[in-house]
């Protein structure tokens, strides 16, 4: 197990070095908090970054962000098993970092991380994966990589993207090795549906976490893909 310390932007580097730069096409980032992966996916040769994310403050950074990039699209919404509504828990960090906030409560994750809570929950609204792309005049067959980092969500996303699965080559998600949020879905859950759709592990990175007893992987990002047709 490839244990090490949490850095967006070496992760996806690292990630990204077993693509086929020509297969490179779109790629749609599900949690894209700050956009810290936006430069890697560009250096490797993708032609359009869907950008997607829940909290309506990051939503607004990264709009001002990425106005001058026509290459860069962002979504103000939540990617969930249903189109509707559902409540985001702004998980806030003792010095402020919302990056823990998810659709799911805390769990485990409140427990090791004392200084963790929850200042405020908002109601946003939420789509279907499928639904999303349709709604806003894009085709699944315009991407090659779907990138899905919801804090223990994944599964849900991964449930509302028939259409997409079908048409990308290879999924990065964010996978679970303990309970951190309630009802988050195991790293095999998330590889079995893959699995279903025609993926296979290719690696993984995983990240840890500490108590007072000891130090422990808690969760990673792993990379699935297709199998290709020269094998």
């Amino acid at each position: 197990m490839n244990v090490k310390e949490d850095n967006h932007a070496s992760d996806i580097r690292s990630l990204l070095g077993y693509l086929r730069r020509a297969e490179n096409t779109g790629v749609i980032h599900v949690g894209a908090h700050q956009g810290e992966e936006v430069e890697a996916y560009l250096d490797a040769g993708f032609e359009r970054v869907v950008l997607i994310e829940a909290n309506p403050r990051l939503s607004e950074y990264l709009l001002q962000r990425f106005a001058d990039d026509v290459r860069v699209r962002v979504f103000n919404c939540a990617i969930a098993d249903h189109d509707g509504f559902v409540d985001l828990h702004i998980h806030t960090s003792r010095t402020g970092n919302t990056e823990p906030a998810s659709i799911l409560p805390l769990k485990r994750f409140k427990e090791i991380v004392k200084t963790l809570h929850t200042p405020e929950t908002l109601r946003v609204p939420c789509y279907l994966l499928d639904t999303l792309l349709e709604l806003n005049g894009m085709s699944a067959d315009e991407f090659s990589l779907l990138n899905v980092d919801v804090q223990g969500a994944e599964l849900l996303v991964l449930k509302g993207a028939r259409r997409v699965l079908d048409a990308v080559g290879s999924v990065i998600s964010e996978v679970s090795l303990i309970e951190l949020y309630e009802d988050c879905a195991a790293e095999q859950e998330i590889a079995e549906i893959l699995e279903g759709c025609g993926f296979r592990k290719v690696t993984g990175i995983y990240h840890s976490l500490y108590d007072e007893n000891s130090t422990f992987p808690a969760w990673g990002e792993c990379l699935f893909s297709k199998e290709r047709p020269d094998g």
